[in-house]
């Protein structure tokens, strides 16, 4: 389950509100705890709606299928992207057939959909029949003699301000809860066509914006709830659901009303989006403006020329977007980079290369994802398939899965996930080397756990690439090397050949309590990126240098002065490391000959002998107020365990909870 506000249906809610009279206002539920609750309080509804996401489609279809068994009559309405697309009408029959307790599934946008559906079943006092008789456009439907009914698709709406917002209206003021993350949405559309996403279908070509004015207004509204929550709420961030935020001149008013909330409310404190795909020095500027609270994201997938044309990707400018990453580095702004393994005509040469590039050209941080076949994608039809010899199998969705209680009855559910493993250009064991390289990656590259140790190398003009090689090919310490052995096990233990059989397996007793207690289903590399930080630091230490010095032999030759340095240097990220979430009152200390706090700092350090103090300084590493508070509300959270702690690192910036250093 996401873990941001519903503002999608908040819309549908809203807009429909504003159109047809109701005696009372329409419900919005987020957490299926909630609305197994007001199930079991009654009476059942005359129509219930459930949104259709790949993290939530066997959710919803499970307390649907409650409902009709308790009540028939209760019209049953279905929304979402996790649909086929009408390349192949046969599959959006069978989805629906295979799924009857849904009486009615509203394609692309919702909000006109859904009214006019509403609409027509006031008039016919819910007659689902006659209803489906009106071939209602974007209303999807299957006949009660079987015929599947499929109208045109509903026109987009144009002006979206005709939308009340669900923000300013107080229809959200319940999800102000302190846990929830609110969402907000200045544009709908995406003028690419990737293959692999939903919004890569022409539908979505033409973007489509809200005025400014309504956009300042939401930010303004939200900025003063999250301040009324501040005593409680654990999150302090905003996810922005635009697809290519900061590449449109209007989005820097967007940032500009952010800016002011920040001064306000110190509300976002972080803003995860998706920043423009081309426009690069919008999109800086964007992120100027509020102070670095964006993580620029140059999301190039691939930059292997013939897989970019086999996703329709030519039009984005990777180039600009490798510019991108070199140019937050000078402006020391935090920059991601995504990548997919799996895309078709990818290969494992074409894929290192890609982190390569990305490294080189500065992202601070690279989110590498396997390619997930998404219903309503162009990549998940049948002719993609067979044109790249897509292998897949199928695996339990991280944090999507759960059990309730409701009327009387269990409901067990687990998400599934169909990810590509590979294909005519990668064989399986070409996946599991990347796989691995990913882990290596997000242990010794992401959030800068050895970040002076990366300057070195550029200043010696060694590629942290190269380094991350190395490393990969050592023999790793006992600890280490049974981390990674395990890694690998469950990474390959948790695909499954056949989709039905990881379903009933999901549903055997025990299963899904193991997938909450975080036995199961989890994010294998947050999990083991955390048992590497918070279990294996001395391994990880070691390794490094092992690799280091190689590369320093083969370069450069026997080099005693820059061997210290790293030694310094490996003791001072070990220490910024140390007992951050246990043990916090046993404050670290050591000795150090360098400057390596103001080497760090520099976005263009002098040689490293320009930091070595006279005498080596005593210091202690602490953590401020800031630091332990935050720290504190999330393991209120999340709790202490290796699972909790990885969850915690999935939602924040590392570095901010990294010890600094006191002189003594």
């Amino acid at each position: 389950m996401t873990e941001t506000m519903p503002m999608a249906i908040g819309c549908v809610a809203s807009y429909t509100e504003a159109n047809i009279q109701f005696d009372s206002p329409i419900r919005l539920f987020k957490y299926p705890e909630k609305l197994a609750e007001a199930l079991d309080m009654g009476p059942l509804p005359d129509v219930i709606g459930f949104s259709n996401y790949v993290w939530n489609t066997e959710l919803s279809s499970s307390f649907a299928r409650l409902v009709k068994r308790h009540s028939p009559d209760t019209v049953v309405v279905f929304g979402g992207p996790h649909y086929p697309l009408p390349i192949e009408p046969s599959n959006q029959e069978r989805f629906l057939k295979d799924r009857p307790e849904i009486d009615f599934y509203i394609v692309k946008e919702g909000e006109v959909a859904f009214c006019n559906l509403i609409s027509e079943l006031t008039l016919t006092d819910n007659n689902i029949e006659d209803v489906k008789n009106k071939n209602l456009s974007s209303v999807h439907s299957i006949s009660s003699n079987g015929v599947a009914i499929f109208p045109p698709v509903e026109k987009r709406l144009v002006q979206l301000d005709e939308i009340p917002s669900p923000y300013t209206s107080g229809r959200l003021d319940e999800f102000f809860d302190g846990h929830l993350v609110p969402l907000l949405q200045t544009n709908r559309g995406c003028p690419f066509s990737c293959t692999f996403c939903v919004e890569g279908l022409d539908y979505y070509s033409k973007v489509r914006r809200y005025s400014i004015e309504r956009v300042t207004a939401d930010v303004a509204y939200i900025g003063q709830r999250m301040d009324q929550i501040k005593d409680f709420r654990i999150r302090n961030d905003l996810f922005i659901a635009d697809s290519n935020f900061g590449m449109y001149s209007s989005d820097k008013d967007t940032c500009y009303a952010l800016k002011d909330t920040r001064t306000k409310y110190g509300w976002p404190e972080y803003i995860s989006v998706s920043t423009g795909k081309n426009k690069k020095d919008r999109v800086l500027e964007a992120a100027e403006i509020v102070e670095g609270a964006i993580k620029l994201s140059g999301s190039v997938q691939s930059l292997d020329e013939e897989v970019l044309a086999n996703i329709n990707r030519q039009n984005i400018s990777s180039d600009k977007l490798i510019d991108l990453g070199l140019s937050a580095k000078r402006l020391g702004v935090n920059s991601y980079s995504e990548l997919i393994i799996g895309l078709p005509g990818e290969s494992t040469s074409t894929h290192l290369s890609t982190i390569k590039t990305v490294m080189d050209a500065g992202f601070n941080y690279i989110v590498p994802y396997q390619l997930m076949l998404l219903p309503g994608s162009e990549l998940e039809t049948k002719s993609t398939r067979e044109q790249f010899e897509l292998s897949t199998k199928y695996r339990v969705l991280a944090k999507a899965f759960g059990k309730y209680q409701s009327l009387g009855e269990e409901i067990v559910v687990a998400e599934i996930e169909e990810i590509c493993v590979g294909s005519n250009t990668l064989s399986f064991d070409d996946y599991m080397y990347c796989r691995k390289f990913h882990l290596f990656l997000v242990i010794f590259y992401n959030d800068g756990v050895f970040h002076t140790l990366s300057k070195l190398l550029a200043e010696i003009g060694i590629s942290h690439f190269t380094w991350l090689e190395s490393m990969m090919n050592l023999p790793l310490p006992p600890a280490l090397s049974e981390l990674f052995d395990d890694f690998l096990r469950d990474t390959e233990e948790e695909l499954w050949d056949d989709k039905k059989a990881l379903v009933d397996f999901t549903r055997e007793p025990g299963v899904i309590q193991q997938c909450i207690d975080g036995e199961l289903g989890n994010n294998l590399l947050f999990v083991y990126r955390t048992r590497a930080i918070t279990q294996c630091v001395g391994d990880l230490k070691l390794v490094a240098k092992q690799a280091l010095s190689q590369l320093l032999d083969e370069t450069l030759g026997v080099d005693t002065k820059a061997m210290r340095f790293i030694d310094d240097a490996l003791t001072y990220h070990t220490m910024r490391l140390s007992n951050i979430f246990d043990n916090r009152s046993m404050v670290p200390e050591c000795e150090l000959e360098y400057d390596l706090a103001k080497y760090e700092r520099d976005e263009a350090p002098k040689t490293f002998e320009e930091y070595r103090y006279n005498e080596p300084k005593s210091f202690m590493f602490v953590m401020d107020s800031d630091q332990e508070d935050l720290i504190d509300r999330y393991l209120e959270t999340f709790g202490s365990s290796t699972i909790g702690i990885a969850r915690i690192f999935s939602r924040t910036f590392v570095n901010k909870l990294y010890r600094n250093p006191m002189q003594m």
